[in-house]
């Protein structure tokens, strides 16, 4: 049995499936772990007036005939661009699940001062419209300086820093543990980032490449202790080869642990990257992939980095970046 391919898109809350299908040339969708914005794309024979930038589109891709479940929604996106080609009678769109027409990605100087990592997203949230998600143990902080930055790339970066992972999704703000222990996992469940298992008969491809790392086995967190003027430190790990870093001082020894245990969660990831392509799937950046019948990967978790999803008439395939 042949598998159909099938999408519905909305604009502004109306539905334009049948009058984009009727000249569809190719539908990609680019789900993105980190600070960069997800991204859709469809490109159609002819030429079109350009839609209003901002505008709101809603994306669903799947499979005809499976079910109630045959289609999930990639997310909610605002139009950012507008591509002719009239020499091909062609029309580009693209639009982004962070709307950076709006004020999200205007630069600020602040300082936060005795708050939490969970306080600063919810703020954050709450000044650019969107919902927030949250799960695991929130972090105490003494004081961070968004130093001329969005309110994204400061949330994402300080979110990297404290080994949590950040990611804007169909207007919500998304916070979870960022890392391969037990909680973790049933933490990025509760968020929709879960664990996938890949069976290798099932992929058109798969690819790994290892590269030599510092093979650094704990890392030392060292800060100076304004009351009693003495300097502290926390080690995390084992093994000869220590990691030092100079932090601001903390809040509590916990922050500088977790300060700590993010840093050699990222020594030691990189080591391993690769790429998979198969039929297209609900699979999302973040997430975590195992792949079955893949001699000496079967016990191995890689992290989803990216997702691209390609439809086109006849076919819908995607292509995952991961590494471990």
């Amino acid at each position: 049995m042949v598998r159909k391919p099938i999408f519905k898109l909305e604009a502004n809350g109306k539905d334009i499936t049948q009058t984009i299908k009727q000249n569809l040339i190719s539908l990609g969708f680019d789900d993105k772990d980190g600070f960069k914005s997800d991204e859709i794309s469809f490109k159609v024979h002819g030429i079109y007036a350009k839609p209003t930038f901002g505008d709101k589109l809603e994306l669903y891709l799947g499979w005809a005939g499976e079910g109630e479940g045959n289609m999930w929604l990639c997310g909610k996106f605002a139009v950012q661009t507008c591509e002719r080609d009239y020499k091909e009678q062609s029309t580009e769109v693209r639009a982004t699940a962070v709307d950076f027409a709006g004020e999200i990605k205007t630069k600020k100087r602040r300082s936060w001062e005795n708050t939490t990592l969970f306080a600063i997203a919810g703020k954050i949230a709450d000044e650019n419209a969107l919902r927030l998600k949250i799960s695991g143990e929130d972090m105490a902080i003494r004081s961070r300086l968004q130093d001329g930055v969005g309110d994204l790339e400061f949330l994402y970066s300080l979110a990297k820093e404290l080994g949590y992972l950040a990611a804007t999704k169909n207007d919500t703000l998304i916070l979870a543990p960022k890392s391969g222990d037990d909680e973790t996992d049933e933490a990025k469940t509760e968020s929709g980032l879960p664990q996938i298992e890949l069976n290798l008969i099932d992929l058109a491809s798969l690819n790994i490449t290892e590269a030599n790392r510092n093979a650094y086995g704990s890392v030392t967190c060292e800060w100076q202790d304004v009351e009693s003027g003495k300097r502290k430190q926390i080690k995390v790990g084992k093994g000869k080869q220590t990691y030092k870093m100079q932090i601001p001082e903390p809040k509590s020894d916990a922050e500088a642990y977790k300060l700590a245990q993010s840093k050699l969660n990222e020594l030691k990831k990189g080591g391993i990257n690769g790429r998979c392509s198969c039929m297209g799937a609900n699979i999302v950046a973040g997430a975590q992939v195992k792949f079955k019948g893949a001699a000496g990967l079967e016990d191995v978790k890689f992290s989803v980095k990216s997702v691209s999803h390609t439809l086109e008439p006849s076919a819908y395939n995607i292509e995952i970046e991961f590494e471990g």
